[in-house]
């Protein structure tokens, strides 16, 4: 898709390639992509210090201290991330297809709708909560600057991030991939300087004494919903990871970043804001930054936690706005009529921030529902059965003779196994009540919701492979050899 690729094409049809690649769903050619190694980690690090992570370490306050809910983040995040690293980042580094049309090759190509609910859900929920963040910074900033102001800042900040989320993103991935890198090394330095001076302000003693916030009877039921709190924050990445995984050059770049910056540094930054939560006893990372740090420390890392949200939530909207490309009515809609689709689902937050915001913990849970399920069925799919061997032309290919369709275009036994791990996970944990069975105490809930549907998948697909119908390749008049789609879903 390259210009030395197509010689044959003029640069009028290489510039409506080239923007398809970019705003579309065709798949990413190594010189198409914009991020190697510093790229790569430089956005995976912008993910890892946005202020939904900080809110990851809010809620883990409320259950356990300072020790205990360290050795959580850290062990839960890397073995969510673990889980949702590796089908989709393989996948999408090689073939380099976005995450919805990956998933078509094990639910179908009408059964991968299902989970582009779950992802836009996914994707569009974190970004409104990060946005009310960055409107509670607003008010913050403000409110240290003398000035009197109401919670309804709160709301039009999330309008005015909404806005720049807008202007962002239908600048390209190549903005998003700049601010990120300039973006990285002052958050490092914020994050480290707030680390000193809550250490050298409070002593370790103190924040290891401190008590949780709003803690269960049952220490040990407070340990694992912290751990379960972390898996599910690893596995809401899901979304996530297939959209950087396909925009990297190697498929180390695809993996390292994710699960090192995601995984291993994501828990270090939420054990900051862990830490200031106790001693603060507040969960909310704007207001414990100016106690912390000063007025003006305090207020820098408001000022530069907010630019990071509003980075991290128009990378949200990029990968949101390439998952509507699959709905047929929005599929030859310019981009940024797909940008301001993506954004609508977040006015609720501009009326209701407050409301929304409380529930953030619940839909932090809620991710564990979504994609414990997807990641097992994927990794079984992927690794196990395809032997990571896909073929991309039935991706993109609707007719009901290619590789992908399956029954109607749904792939049943993927999409049972996927609610029977839903029925294990509520039976396991309410996502809502936290009322929990006994066995959670023990197993978790995500990771039976993911090995379960896993196995079933697996043995199902032995016992009983589909019937599958190879997509005919024929040679077109070109003679380049390249498969013919029957009914292309471009």
């Amino acid at each position: 898709m390259g210009e030395e690729n197509q010689p044959g094409l003029s640069a009028d049809q290489q510039a409506i390639i080239r923007e398809e690649t970019l705003y579309g769903r065709l798949p990413l050619l190594p010189e198409e992509r914009e991020y190697g190694p510093l790229g790569a980690n430089a956005t995976c690090f912008a993910y890892a210090v946005a202020t939904w992570c900080f809110l990851e370490g809010g809620y883990m306050a409320n259950y356990l201290g300072a020790v205990d809910g360290l050795i959580c983040l850290v062990t839960g995040s890397l073995i969510g991330l673990f889980l949702v690293t590796m089908a989709p980042a393989l996948a999408g580094q090689r073939y380099g297809v976005e995450a919805i049309d990956y998933t078509k090759t094990a639910f179908g190509q009408r059964g991968s709708r299902v989970l582009l609910v779950f992802y836009l859900i996914n994707q569009l929920g974190w970004t409104g909560l990060i946005l009310v963040m960055f409107g509670n910074g607003v008010r913050n900033i403000l409110i240290a600057f003398g000035f009197d102001v109401g919670t309804w800042v709160v709301g039009a900040g999330v309008l005015v991030g909404i806005w720049l989320c807008y202007f962002l993103v239908t600048r390209g991935v190549h903005w998003l991939n700049i601010s990120n890198a300039y973006l990285g090394p002052g958050l490092v330095v914020l994050v480290l300087m707030m680390f000193y001076l809550l250490l050298d302000g409070h002593g370790w003693e103190k924040i290891a004494a401190a008590e949780p916030l709003d803690p269960f009877e049952n220490r040990w039921m407070n340990y694992m919903i912290g751990m379960e709190l972390s898996i599910a924050g690893g596995l809401s990445w899901w979304g996530g990871i297939g959209f950087l995984a396909r925009n990297t050059r190697t498929r180390r770049s695809s993996v390292y970043p994710e699960i090192i910056q995601l995984g291993f540094v994501m828990a270090l930054v939420c054990s900051v804001a862990l830490f200031s939560s106790l001693v603060i006893r507040t969960s909310d990372p704007t207001e414990w930054m100016i106690p912390i740090g000063g007025f003006a420390m305090g207020l820098a890392a408001l000022v530069f936690v907010a630019i990071a949200n509003i980075s991290s939530s128009a990378i949200s909207i990029f990968a949101s706005g390439l998952a509507l490309r699959h709905l047929r009515v929005l599929r030859a809609r310019p981009w940024w009529h797909l940008v301001l689709w993506s954004l609508v689902p977040c006015l609720p937050f501009v009326f209701w921030p407050t409301e929304l915001y409380d529930m953030g913990s619940n839909f932090l849970t809620y991710n564990g529902t979504l994609f414990a399920p997807v990641v097992g069925i994927l990794f079984a799919d992927f690794v196990f059965l395809r032997r990571q061997k896909l073929n991309l032309a039935a991706i993109f290919d609707d007719d009901p003779s290619s590789e992908y369709y399956y029954s109607r275009g749904f792939h049943w036994p993927a999409l049972i196994c996927l609610a029977l791990g839903q029925v294990v996970y509520f039976a396991l944990l309410d996502p809502m009540t936290y009322e929990a069975h006994g066995a959670f105490l023990y197993l978790t809930a995500s990771l039976p919701a993911a090995v379960a549907p896993a196995i079933v998948y697996l043995l199902w697909m032995k016992l009983f492979p589909p019937h599958r119908v190879r997509l005919e390749e024929a040679a077109p008049a070109g003679g380049s050899g390249a498969p013919r789609l029957a009914q292309p879903n471009i």
